[in-house]
């Protein structure tokens, strides 16, 4: 195996500094030196996304390399010839699982799970007829590099995708038998056999939601033991705030995970859900305040002062944290989305209608950043513009959209409104109050219109 290192932290600087076709450059060389470096074969495909997503994605590419890879009997020109058309379309679902199969062949398991992992990220997996053969096919690669456990969850993504694919259920249950061997030979003692059992009751009690403190506790304990071994396991410290957000015990999470990310900044999947942690954290507070005053009115007025705090601190927060979500990875469009988002809520429009612009080219929040689009547009006063934007918006919405309809009506309403047309106005809160009278402050408005103290 030749040492790439050179060549791979080239790229990976080329790709801080959004140097695209370098950074693609180096990770090919490192690629080519090293086949089975899954580093390079993740970084490079991360690289094509990002420039795709900021150049633009080829409208079309030729079809050569089809004919070299149906007929070519050499593993190592397969590969090379199929990530030229990966590097045409890199969330291809179809042309990664060649890769990926290739290098599975070729004995390379980490980088064909770097690949599929990679590709399970960025792919449309629900409308990809094959999303289910790529999750079986990571489910194998998971049980070569001896992570069972992410195996099962794996091929419980695929189950769900195609319930009534049999295969999946045979790699089910070889996979079920396959563990319980595993564990069973592996055990030095009749001692090291019945921690064995113990685990596997534990891991049970936790996918059945029955953990108890103690059973949490003990989990803990042996996530705790892998990380003193490798304090670099991702694995491990995701499990840890696993079990403690089925306790409810978000802060805790948020605070462990955090920890690791001293030790391993790189790790940005970790930061990400140590941020949903937090947030669930300020949300279980924020809706304890209210039912304490609710239950106490004499100190009413204190829990809602209280529960403004929290607001403000989950305010802060995710603003300061999307922000950073989004300076580490600025292609990134659906952080582009939520930091938009966090934005809004702290009263910055401006800048909020500057990363929807760059969030609408997500397909999957192409509609909410439109909509969110025409109401910064809204709130900065610019109201043809907004009205333009929620044209737009209109003809993208299907009957799947309910929620998104509902919010483009309120806010179609409020332009009205704002432009003097106060019967346009009022019918169309009418409207949105005849399909959902507990909608915002909809009943307000109308009784507001109706009395002629329109705003």
């Amino acid at each position: 195996m030749a040492d790439v290192s050179k060549f791979i932290a080239k790229a990976d600087e080329a790709l801080k500094k959004r140097n695209y076709d370098y950074a693609i450059q180096m990770y090919e060389s490192a690629m080519e030196a090293d086949p089975g470096n899954a580093d390079a074969r993740k970084n490079f495909r991360l690289a094509l996304v990002r420039k795709y997503d900021a150049e633009g994605y080829p409208k079309s590419f030729g079809l050569g390399g089809l004919k070299t890879i149906a007929v070519s009997k050499h593993p190592e020109k397969l590969l090379v010839e199929t990530e030229k058309l990966v590097a045409k379309d890199p969330k291809s679902i179809k042309y990664n699982l060649r890769v990926a199969e290739t290098l599975a062949a070729l004995g390379h398991h980490e980088a064909a799970c770097a690949v599929l992992e990679f590709t399970a990220k960025v792919a449309n997996l629900k409308k990809d007829k094959g999303a289910p053969q790529l999750l079986m096919l990571l489910a194998k690669e998971y049980g070569e590099t001896g992570r069972t456990e992410e195996a099962g969850k794996i091929l419980g993504r695929a189950a769900r995708l195609a319930p009534n694919d049999k295969q999946i259920a045979v790699l089910q249950k070889e996979l079920s038998a396959k563990t319980y061997h595993s564990k069973v030979g592996t055990a030095k003692s009749s001692y090291d056999l019945v921690q064995n059992r113990e685990e596997a009751s534990l891991l049970e009690k936790k996918r059945a939601g029955q953990l108890t403190e103690e059973d949490a506790d003990a989990l803990i304990q042996q996530e705790e033991a892998k990380l003193r071994e490798n304090p670099l396991d991702r694995r491990a410290i995701r499990e840890i705030g696993d079990i403690l957000d089925k306790r409810r015990k978000w802060l805790d999470a948020y605070n462990r995970l955090n920890e690791f990310l001293k030790v391993d900044p790189s790790a940005t999947e970790v930061g990400e859900v140590a941020s949903k942690y937090k947030n669930k954290y300020f949300d279980s507070m924020i809706l304890l305040c209210q039912r304490k005053a609710q239950a106490e009115p004499a100190k009413a007025a204190a829990y809602m002062a209280k529960m403004k705090e929290f607001k403000d601190e989950k305010k802060n927060f995710m603003l300061e944290d999307y922000g950073r979500q989004v300076e580490a990875a600025p292609t990134d469009l659906e952080k582009r989305y939520f930091y938009g988002t966090a934005l809004i809520e702290a009263g910055d429009h401006q800048e909020a209608f500057k990363q929807f612009q760059k969030a609408i080219k997500s397909p999957k929040y192409s509609k909410k950043a439109g909509l969110a689009m025409g109401q910064c547009l809204l709130t900065m006063g610019r109201l043809e513009m907004a009205e333009m934007a929620f044209q737009a918006v209109s003809k993208q919405l299907n009957e799947g959209d309910e929620d998104m309809e509902k919010d483009l009506m309120y806010l179609e309403a409020d332009l009205l409104e704002r432009k003097g047309d106060n019967p346009g106005a009022l019918d169309k809160f009418r409207e949105l109050y005849m399909q959902d009278m507990d909608y915002k402050d909809v009943e307000k408005r109308i009784d507001r219109l109706k009395g002629g103290d329109a705003a």
